[in-house]
């Protein structure tokens, strides 16, 4: 029977020996791991026989002070434990134990004998918050060393606050023993779906170390497959290379809450076989048969099994004398089975006599007869070993010359007849070379910079870098050296407007201190001023400029289509205005002029400006109409015209006759015609660079057969350089230039060439010279053709022209930027034709979730995506919007961060 005495609010185990008992006080209102003391809600009474038992639940009221366990047995062991609980808190439990002595079971009358003593009394203060025992933890006092190595199951069923719980038990395990190279060494794997290793045993060199080790380890995740955790071990942290000591116990612990996926068995017995003590502790949902089938034997005290992870601390007492009592065990088995000898590591390392170059290495002697000891001593970002031997009776060396301001590895060796011993280790570093102090670049000109700093004793010399700050400036460091007594200089050969880095370096002897490093800039050179553009044609452009603020040799004008790669350069002589020749059409440009001085070129003056289209012919007409013939003429408007392709065609159907004649032509007569018959003809002009005008037509009828005599009658003028112009997805502007007084007004009729839209018109006053054409289709090629009309009726004498319009271009350069755990974001470049809008639509690629959308106003060009999930692989596309419609889509793949371990 189990029960808690009413009047000294004790927990007490009865025994029938009252040395057997162990108690401890459990307070009315004890610490919460967080939140204020207060009332609670009642009691939570854990408590489990061993060997073997499992563990139990009995719920107590807050106002009962004693519990009867009604399937208790006084063959078997227990452990309780007592927590007290507030809503979803619990305070750390209150523990336990009842061990029970062969002979002492039963009184004389056949009855238990119970007897109350306490083995701890905690009084919990109101700063005691988070505990509820004073129980001063175990430490492990032996003398005797371990190789340690704990396995936590990290699977998706433990969970990210459970695995804190697992921490804090690591550290409260940990904390029990004496820990070090050359003591306990403790290594650490984490297992789910694949093990991996978080420290070896011979990372870490404290106590301390590995605890914050294991306060920043990670929660992995996955399945859980304990027997493939098993043999990695085996593998992995069992060997000399990873810390693991020869003639030392070997413990391996492992903390599971779940069954095995994988068979635990085979793996089990081959770590037994290489001599690792194996204890299993089981949290909630773990496998009891399974943890028996790991652990070594006896199961009473190599397997635990706990309710809850929030009671694991229950455990970490008795396991840790446990194992404090299994490796000094092991240790006598093992020196049973290797006759001693007198051999060992040396011991306590000091480092002393620091400089830049040197340092004394002394340690205590190695026991035995030491024939000579091994000092061997290496970089610690690396380089090659060396080593210093020393005779057996010497405990101490200064090592040199070494490398200032580094770090080196040490190591120990005590070196007998037939082996040498384990390494001693340790580390120190030599102390800095003092660097050059106050640094200065000062009076900075186009060419030239002072450089200035203050002396430093003992240095033989200085010896000063310096280099432009780019990478591909073509120019290596130039190197300069000066006496000891040198503390300022100038350097002169600049480049102008250029970023330069000077490093100084204090000498001493051949070696160097570190860097002192200063950056400045050079002066910019002048560079011209207001760029204009004039006269503009198409395939001609005045360009001007108001001249640098100094004298200058010339200037270099740099001329580059701006969507290819042509780029013409010209120097010229101290002018202010160029012509530019031999362009292309309808292409934009972009210049750049620079003055040209004595130390080179200045920053560029740049702007851009795009050329006119090319020509149409002017002023196409008719004459001398007949029954099977009139003439056609036009006006040149352009002195580069090569060519000219005449076509013509009867309105109504029929076979197109084609004609090219030479750029001098002004005329041609058509031959052949049918009488009574309404024709258009087209004539096109083409140019030197092969560009070839918009087509301008005009139409006229034959006369009938009947006509007896031809007459002349003064043909009415077409207009004058009719072009369209303005293009945007949905519009084009038709612009002319008006000939005839007497219109009265225009008709303007467009069809697309490439459909079966009916032809549209429009109509506009005598006196207008352009109209715009809307809505149109995106991407579509129109004729437009325009008709003046007199009073009279129509003048029969139209001119047409072909454009197109503007595609729904998609935006360009899709990026991502500015990633975070939720959010990102997306930028993009503007498409060429005029938007509305955008529309940014996103989904996640891996998780099943709705896709996301959002819209921009035409002037924006990028957006802050918010409220993702962390880690998650997004598709993202952006999309123009237009009036008449929306672009293909761009599409790019974005990533969120993955959230920080807790």
């Amino acid at each position: 029977m189990f029960q808690t005495h009413d009047e000294k609010q004790q927990m007490r185990i009865s025994s029938s020996k009252a040395a057997a008992l162990q108690s401890a006080e459990l307070k009315q209102t004890p610490g919460f791991m967080e939140g204020p003391k207060g009332d609670i809600d009642g009691y939570l009474l854990l408590y489990h026989s061993k060997p073997g038992g499992q563990q139990k639940e009995v719920s107590v009221p807050k106002s009962d002070t004693k519990v009867f366990i009604t399937d208790y047995s006084p063959s078997k062991d227990y452990t309780v434990s007592v927590i007290a609980v507030r809503g979803s808190e619990q305070s750390t439990p209150l523990q336990g134990r009842f061990k029970a002595h062969a002979g002492e079971r039963e009184g004389s009358d056949g009855r238990d004998k119970t007897e109350a003593q306490r083995l701890t009394d905690t009084v919990v203060t109101p700063e005691d918050a988070n505990e509820i025992s004073g129980v001063e933890q175990f430490v492990c006092r032996t003398e005797a060393v371990a190789d340690v190595v704990i396995l936590v199951d990290g699977s998706w069923s433990i969970g990210r606050v459970n695995f804190r719980l697992v921490r804090m038990f690591l550290e409260n395990l940990v904390d029990a023993f004496d820990v070090g190279i050359d003591k306990t060494r403790i290594g650490l794997a984490q297992y789910s779906g694949d093990p991996r290793i978080e420290w070896h045993l011979n990372t870490y060199h404290t106590k301390d170390a590995v605890i914050d080790a294991i306060k920043n380890m990670p929660y992995k995740g996955g399945n859980t497959l304990t027997g493939l955790a098993l043999t990695f071990i085996l593998e992995n942290c069992f060997k000399p290379e990873f810390g693991s000591r020869d003639g030392v116990p070997k413990i391996g612990i492992l903390i599971t809450d779940g069954k095995s996926q994988d068979n635990v068995i085979p793996p089990a017995v081959s770590l037994q076989k290489a001599g690792v003590e194996l204890f299993a502790i089981g949290v909630k949902n773990a496998d009891e048969n399974e943890l028996r089938s790991i652990a070594s034997e006896p199961d009473a005290t190599h397997v635990y099994n706990v309710a809850d992870f929030n009671i694991m601390s229950s455990i970490v007492e008795g396991l840790t004398k446990v194992v404090c009592e299994q490796v000094e065990q092991q240790e006598k088995d093992i020196k049973q089975k290797v006759p001693p000898n007198k051999m060992g590591m040396p011991q306590n390392l000091v480092t002393s006599d620091v400089t830049a170059h040197s340092f004394r290495v002394s340690w205590s002697p190695a026991p035995g007869n030491v024939h000579k000891y091994r000092v061997v001593y290496f970089p610690a970002q690396g380089g090659e070993p060396q080593e210093a031997v020393l005779a057996g009776s010497e405990t101490s060396v200064v090592l040199q010359p070494l490398r200032s301001f580094t770090e080196y590895q040490l190591a120990v060796f005590a070196v007998y007849s037939s082996k040498a011993s384990e390494a001693l280790r340790g580390s120190e570093k030599t102390l800095a070379l003092q660097s050059v102090p106050g640094l200065q670049l000062f009076d900075v000109t186009h060419s030239t910079m002072e450089v200035g700093w203050d002396s430093v004793d003992g240095v033989t010399g200085y010896m000063l870098l310096y280099a432009p700050v780019a990478t591909d400036a073509g120019l290596d460091d130039k190197e300069i050296k000066v006496s000891d007594a040198v503390t300022m200089l100038e350097l002169d050969g600049l480049i102008p407007d250029t970023e330069y880095t000077v490093t100084v370096y204090a000498m001493y002897g051949d070696e160097a201190s570190d860097p002192v490093t200063a950056q400045a800039t050079t002066l910019p050179l002048g560079p011209p001023r207001s760029l204009q553009f004039s006269d503009i044609t198409h395939n001609s452009a005045r360009i001007s400029w108001d001249p640098a603020p100094s004298a200058v040799r010339g200037y270099r004008i740099i001329l580059v289509k701006t969507e290819g790669p042509t780029t013409n350069k010209v120097d010229v002589g101290p002018v202010t205005s160029y012509d530019l020749r031999e362009l292309a059409s309808l292409t934009e440009y972009s210049v750049a002029v620079f003055a040209l001085y004595d130390e080179g070129q200045s920053l560029p003056l740049t702007d851009s400006f795009t050329t006119t289209p090319v020509p149409g012919p002017l002023n196409l007409r008719s004459s001398d109409v007949h029954a099977d013939s009139f003439k056609v003429g036009w006006d040149h408007s352009a002195n580069d015209i090569v060519l000219y392709r005449l076509s013509w065609a009867p309105i109504t159907g029929g076979d197109t006759k084609e004609v090219v004649l030479s750029g001098s032509e002004n005329r041609y007569i058509l031959t052949g015609l049918s009488h009574s018959t309404q024709y258009e003809v087209m004539l096109t002009a083409i140019f030197k660079d092969e560009s070839e005008s918009d087509t301008v037509s005009v139409t006229e009828t034959t006369l009938t057969r009947t006509t007896i005599a031809p007459t002349t009658t003064a043909a009415r003028q077409s207009v004058k350089t009719f072009y369209l112009t303005d293009e945007t997805t949905q519009s084009l502007t038709a612009t002319w230039a008006p000939e005839d007084p007497h219109v009265e007004r225009y008709m303007v009729s467009y069809s697309s060439l490439s459909s079966e839209h009916r032809e549209e018109m429009v109509f506009v006053d005598g006196s207008e010279s352009s109209v715009k054409l809307e809505p149109l289709q995106p991407d579509t090629q129109y004729r437009v053709t325009l008709t003046p009309v007199y009073s009279d009726g129509d003048g029969f004498v139209s001119v047409s022209a072909l454009g197109s319009t503007l595609p729904l271009s998609s935006p360009k350069f899709l990026r991502v930027t500015e990633e975070w755990y939720n959010r990102f974001r997306v930028s993009w470049d503007s498409p060429p034709s005029p938007t509305a809008g955008y529309r940014i639509a996103y989904q996640p690629i891996n998780v099943e979730s709705p896709i996301l959308e959002t819209t921009t106003t035409a002037d924006e060009n990028s957006v802050l995506l918010v409220n993702l999930l962390s880690g998650t692989e997004y598709r993202v596309q952006v999309s123009a919007l237009y009036p008449s419609g929306e672009s293909e889509p761009l599409l790019a793949n974005a990533k969120t961060c993955e959230h920080l371990y807790i």
